[in-house]
């Protein structure tokens, strides 16, 4: 009776069971393993070997070294991994236990095993290794990238810084050469020379603001700098001062309708976007006085600032334009280089942000940047 509840036990549970005598040869197993190794019935396994079952011959030599391990010293095994062949040429994963089996004065006579089949755990770890294998190669060619970038860009900001050094001192010579012309030749020029030589040195002024824009914008970048949490409030007044010349020369007057958060950004490259948008409400402006307004409005991700003027307006039509590098739309009634919205452009890039206009018309323009929350 006491056999029988035994059998009916070990045969309707999950696990693969058999057991051997010292020599490795099989004495029984339940009916999941026989029907594992391709047997109809438990019986038909007794007396067997490893190398009469359909796994390959390096498996049995693996399975019959830890029975001797185990016979040996004595001592189990427990739950280890081991490939094991189907009788339909399949792979499947194991985890296997093994433990001595004793007889009466404690003498070794055989090994008593069972496994489970976690090959879908196995070919999940797989999986898994193989994607992180993927992601670190990714990562290792990311920072490759990275690297090869930051040296790209170091070598560009100083070929920039130098060929914007070789250029100026050119330029510089030409102004300061038409200026003495002008000064000490005035009596003896005509009303056409004293023309032209304004006109060079106009052209010189406005090269070399060009050339200091390029330097400006190739330097434009975080290298040298670490994000702050910031009140916009506090970074405006200041830049406001830096402007403060252009405001009283205009008669202009900014308002600010700002929250009073803690932003986390570049304070030095957001104040270079104010500074330029501000710059330009007030610079590309005929009105009698001209006004600009800057707002700043919160979402989940991200904050977005507004800065309105009453100035010219810009065409629809170049909406997008406006921030390419070189972009003067203005005219020849306004000094400039058409650089200073492709800076903002960058910066904003930089803060995971964008950068549009909005509302403009003949009567002026509303601009809109948003930076992200999350720029670590």
């Amino acid at each position: 009776m006491e056999e029988q509840i035994l059998n009916l036990f070990i045969n309707n549970i999950s696990q693969f069971v058999f057991w051997k005598d010292r020599n490795s040869n099989y004495l029984g197993c339940n009916n999941n393993f026989a029907h594992s190794a391709g047997y109809k019935t438990p019986e038909d396994l007794i007396g067997k070997t490893d190398y009469d079952m359909p796994w390959s011959k390096e498996e049995a030599d693996f399975f019959r070294k830890i029975d001797k391990e185990v016979m040996d010293s004595g001592k189990p095994q427990l739950n280890f991994e081991e490939p094991q062949t189907l009788i339909d040429g399949s792979k499947r994963w194991l985890s296997t236990s093994k433990i001595p089996l004793f007889d009466d004065k404690r003498n070794v006579i055989g090994i008593l095993g069972w496994y489970i089949d976690i090959t879908n755990y196995k070919l999940m770890e797989f999986q898994i290794d193989k994607n992180n294998k993927t992601l670190l190669d990714y990562n290792l060619q990311l920072e490759k990238s990275k690297k090869a970038l930051e040296i790209a860009n170091y070598d560009l900001e100083k070929f920039t810084y130098a060929v914007s050094h070789d250029l100026k001192t050119p330029i510089r010579s030409i102004v300061s050469f038409a200026q003495l012309i002008k000064s000490n030749q005035r009596k003896n020029l005509d009303k056409n020379v004293v023309e032209y030589t304004d006109y060079i040195i106009n052209s010189g002024h406005r090269m070399n603001t060009l050339v200091e824009d390029i330097l400006n914008y190739a330097r434009t970048g975080t290298s040298d700098l670490s994000p702050e949490k910031i009140r916009i409030e506090n970074l405006l007044s200041k830049k406001l001062l830096d402007l403060d010349q252009l405001i009283l020369s205009k008669s202009a007057e900014v308002k600010l309708d700002l929250h009073d958060d803690l932003i986390f950004c570049y304070p030095n490259l957001i104040g270079i976007v104010f500074y330029n948008l501000i710059h330009n409400g007030i610079k590309f402006n005929t009105d009698k006085k001209p006004l600009v307004i800057c707002k700043s409005y919160e979402s989940k991700t991200d904050w977005t600032f507004s800065i309105s003027d009453n100035g010219i307006g810009i065409d629809p039509i170049y909406s997008k334009k406006i921030f390419e590098p070189f972009k003067r739309l203005a005219g020849a009634n306004f000094e400039g280089s058409g650089i200073g919205l492709s800076i903002c452009k960058r910066i904003v890039n930089i803060h995971n942000g964008d950068i549009w206009i909005e509302n403009n018309s003949s009567s002026g323009s509303t601009f809109k940047f948003s930076i992200s929350k999350n720029i670590s």
